[in-house]
């Protein structure tokens, strides 16, 4: 078990829709019953809850012989609904199958290399898919401020994609706060979690215990000391996303920061898969992942699994990146001397505050603004949109973003200002984010 790789989640599952399901239009009956008792006896003998494997084989097994399956002659709606009928008996979404010959390969090798005493490789196939994925990275940016900005899709093989990870790490490193974005991950490699972690904590920090149903020994994780890894600073804010969405691995992530208080999590209640496992072949084309480790949170003493994590901040995942944006400038308005940075922070405020609030631009405020002005300028209203007509006759869209105020689409360091009124405005003031003399704008 030395070399053994730890799974929080397959990286590819059934939606993948390669190998088996995409070369075999149609499933035999027969197909049907080897897929099935393979499943059912690598359940027996690994997953974490054998008493649970019972109530799935009767289930399975009662529909199989009453024909329940008989119409499913697609492999992928077949793989699907066995999927879910899995799941569904055992109470745990972490059971998944995966329809990928690469993976199923690159499992076999694990397997014998395992056997044989030597550390996993990645088989030439499955590590170009990995680099193809980009291993899975999707946005790294400096966003205003000086905001770092991660988001990736699942913890792969830490062998193959550390140097990617640390280039990631090492671009957000001098960053004032730090947005790490997992409302779409789905786990994968534990090695990589406790990886990314030792970038948050100091070293030998234990990340969780974990109680193996084989043999029921505990092994416990802790953080890892490598060259690489330059610790982020303590006093650095961070920002985790999640969603019903983010699962494994992801929610071990953003589980271990919240409770050693190091994150402050946004967005949604998560899946609730925190049991850790390993990937079993079926077949050539088909493979299984299955929970064989508890998971124990070493500061809650808790498993998440079945539960998930509880953010600090609840609001609908689609507005998690918005409110931590908004958490993070009026922190840093609240704190920084600099007063270049404050006024930065402070423009942003009213802006976001209006993302998560939306103020209807009411048929007052349009009656009010639109109108001709000096030097040839002009206020519009067209299609559901307010414009500003400069003197140069080019159009700048206004989005409106309360309290009288338009944001200029355009020019992001420009706002008009308007009075509160029922009638046509006499002029409006165009300020300026660094807060320069306001130039105010008469109408004609």
């Amino acid at each position: 078990m030395k070399f053994t790789k730890i799974i929080f989640a397959s990286i590819l599952m059934l939606t993948t829709g390669v190998g088996f399901a995409q070369k075999n239009s149609g499933i035999s009956n027969k197909e049907k019953v080897a897929i099935i008792d393979k499943t059912i006896g690598l359940l027996y003998e690994n997953y974490l809850f054998p008493e649970r494997v019972k109530l799935i084989d009767k289930f399975i097994h009662q529909k199989l012989n009453n024909g329940g399956y008989d119409s499913l002659t697609k492999s992928i709606v077949f793989l699907e609904t066995f999927e879910r009928d899995i799941q569904q008996q055992g109470n745990d979404q972490h059971i998944g199958l995966g329809v990928d010959p690469g993976r199923v390969k690159q499992i076999i090798e694990d397997g014998q290399a395992e056997k044989s005493g030597l550390k996993p490789v990645e088989t030439e196939e499955w590590l170009q898919k990995l680099k193809f994925e980009n291993f899975r990275l999707r946005k790294l940016e400096r966003l205003d401020g000086n905001v770092g900005y991660f988001n990736f899709l699942n913890f792969t093989p830490l062998e193959s994609s550390m140097l990617s990870l640390v280039g990631a790490m090492n671009f957000i490193r001098f960053s004032d706060a730090i947005i790490i974005d997992l409302r779409d991950n789905g786990g994968g490699n534990s090695e990589t979690m406790d990886f990314l972690l030792s970038y948050f904590l100091q070293d030998s920090v234990q990340i969780t215990e974990m109680r193996y149903r084989k043999d029921g020994k505990v092994v416990k994780s802790y953080t890892v000391k490598d060259s690489l890894i330059i610790k982020i600073p303590k006093d650095i804010p961070l920002y985790i996303l999640v969603s019903n969405k983010t699962s494994s691995a992801a929610e071990g992530f953003a589980y271990t920061l919240q409770q050693y208080k190091r994150a402050t999590i946004i967005g949604e209640q998560t899946k609730g898969e925190g049991n850790p496992g390993e990937l079993f072949v079926i077949n050539e084309d088909l493979y299984i992942m299955i929970p064989t480790i508890e998971g124990i949170n070493p500061v809650s003493k808790k498993s998440i699994d079945g539960i998930g994590v509880t953010p600090d901040i609840n609001i609908v995942s689609s507005k998690a990146l918005t409110k931590a944006k908004l958490e993070i400038y009026s922190t840093l308005a609240a704190t920084t001397n600099i007063k270049e940075l404050k006024l930065l922070y402070q423009w942003q405020i009213p802006y976001l505050e209006n993302e998560l609030n939306p103020v209807p631009l009411t048929e007052s405020i349009i009656n009010s603004v639109v109108g001709e002005y000096e030097g040839g300028r002009k206020v519009i209203y067209e299609n559901g949109i307010v414009s500003y007509i400069n003197s140069e006759g080019n159009k700048e869209k206004l989005e409106y973003i309360g309290k009288g105020v338009f944001q200029n689409s355009e020019k992001p360091w420009l706002r008009l200002v308007m009075p509160f009124t029922d009638k046509p405005i006499t002029a409006f003031k165009w300020i300026w984010d660094d807060e320069g003399k306001p130039q105010e704008v008469k109408r004609i």
